[in-house]
């Protein structure tokens, strides 16, 4: 019943992971826990797509019909929601529960070409995605195939003893889940394959953030990025930089000019090198004929009259202490829950909150499909030691940056994940095309876990 293509054309992508991966409509993902070695003599225990972390990359092209055969394996109930892709509301996935044994089918077409991502989201959120339940969904134009190289590189960390055991609580200051052990593609140190450049040669590189609540920093000594889409939308003004720094649940996609010496090794390293995220690149003898980019020019969208305008909806974001106090939601794991009750505190005991509520008691934004709507986002989260940033996620649409803290972005940029800094706001403008309810929500889990978010209602 199922099509299955191995191999792709996706350059050193084959290399980076060591899996099957799917370049068809119908798809099945077998839903199982696993061991996952991480590194020669680290290996732990995993939920897995098809038995690997991350788990099969899907790779399609635009307007192709996507079927997706989710079948659970494992001993609590899950879903698989789209992280980015515009679908019908009823397979989204947060109103879905497949059941230990049971099979749910995922039936949608893939819109607008980009890099995208699938994971659970069945609360507790941070507990699933944490066990390595997170994959890459590609969606594909022929510009792509004109890329030297053209390399998916999903960024986690870990929180493990020596011998792989999964640790409580967190492995820095804080009160989210950070991990000590950090990776690419699901390998750490020794462990990542390296990317092999070509003097001369242009490369694509496809960052996508599945830590639960780390920020990844990245630099590769020598180069510079040009960063051409953020969370698969392209840029109007691509601009260069020598690091990108993505939130949880991010996306930038950048270019990358092989312009280092033949023979010579360099890296694409986080700021925390010492927890592993270091992927070698090696440069060969060869030298080719300068490659230029594919992209071509991207035409302003943006929505007019929307500066000025005051908005809809503000949502302060929060916290304050809650019910638990210093629980871990991994202890929890396999108890099967997946109802969080109303003020239900996350793993560090905190209550995170929208307008001074926690979920499901917030108040929903109800809006109509078709008209655009304007929202600020809010951070008023300084109080105490460590006051903290929230990346915010909308589903069943994408937005406009309008403005940070009063003032209008460099560059024209569409997201659907944004960081929105401690004592500061975020203007966003969008348009749902699909009624039903949509979820808005902080991606550092353990927050959209302990209550801040709420439903954009569509009609």
């Amino acid at each position: 019943m199922k099509n299955w293509r191995n191999g792709w054309v996706m350059g050193a992508l084959l290399a980076m992971f060591i899996t099957t991966t799917v370049q068809a409509a119908d798809i099945r993902l077998e839903l199982k826990e696993t061991e996952w070695e991480l590194k020669p003599g680290l290996t732990t225990r995993v939920w897995s797509y098809n038995g690997t972390v991350p788990g099969t990359p899907i790779v399609v092209q635009e307007g192709e019909r996507v079927v997706v055969e989710g079948v659970n394996h494992l001993p609590v109930a899950t879903n698989i929601h789209w992280h980015g892709l515009l679908v019908p509301n009823d397979q989204d996935g947060p109103g879905k529960v497949i059941q230990p044994g049971e099979t749910f089918r995922y039936e949608f077409t893939a819109g607008e070409a980009g890099t995208y991502w699938y994971h659970s989201h069945h609360r507790p959120v941070l507990t699933q995605v944490d066990m390595g339940l997170y994959a890459p969904f590609i969606v594909k134009t022929a510009a792509d195939s004109r890329y030297s190289g053209d390399h998916v590189l999903v960024l986690d960390d870990w929180y493990l003893d020596a011998k792989g055991n999964r640790l409580a609580g967190t492995a820095r200051g804080g009160m989210e889940r950070y991990g000590n052990v950090e990776t690419v593609n699901g390998k750490t140190g020794d462990a990542i394959q390296p990317l092999v450049f070509h003097h001369g040669e242009l490369h694509k590189l496809r960052l996508i953030n599945a830590s639960t609540a780390a920020y990844h920093t990245l630099s590769m000594d020598g180069h510079r990025f040009r960063v051409t889409h953020t969370d698969g939308h392209p840029l109007v003004e691509p601009y260069m930089t020598d690091s990108v720094t993505l939130v949880p649940g991010e996306r930038l996609d950048v270019e990358v000019a092989a312009v280092g010496a033949p023979g010579q090794r360099y890296q694409l390293a986080s700021d925390r090198k010492e927890l592993g995220l270091v992927v070698p690149v090696v440069y060969d003898s060869i030298v080719v004929k300068p490659v230029t980019s594919p992209l071509a020019p991207v035409q302003p969208k943006g929505f007019a009259g929307v500066v000025d305008r005051v908005p809809d909806f503000v949502l302060e974001l929060g916290s304050d202490m809650g019910g638990m106090s210093g629980s871990n939601m991994i202890g929890m794991q396999h108890a099967g829950h997946g109802v969080m009750p109303a003020g239900q505190a996350g793993a560090s005991g905190m209550r995170w909150t929208l307008n001074g509520k926690v979920f499901p008691d917030t108040d929903s934004l109800p809006v109509k499909t078709g008209q655009v709507v304007k929202v600020r986002f809010w951070n008023k989260d300084v109080q105490g030691m460590h006051p903290m940033d929230h990346p915010i996620h909308v589903h069943g649409a994408y937005f406009q940056v309008i403005s940070l803290n009063g003032k209008s972005p460099v560059r024209e940029t569409w997201k659907d994940t944004i960081n929105v800094p401690a004592g500061e706001y975020v203007d966003v403008a969008f348009v749902t095309q699909h009624t039903g309810e949509w979820m808005l929500h902080c991606h550092i889990l353990d927050h959209e876990d302990g209550g801040m978010m709420t439903v954009i209602t569509a009609r």
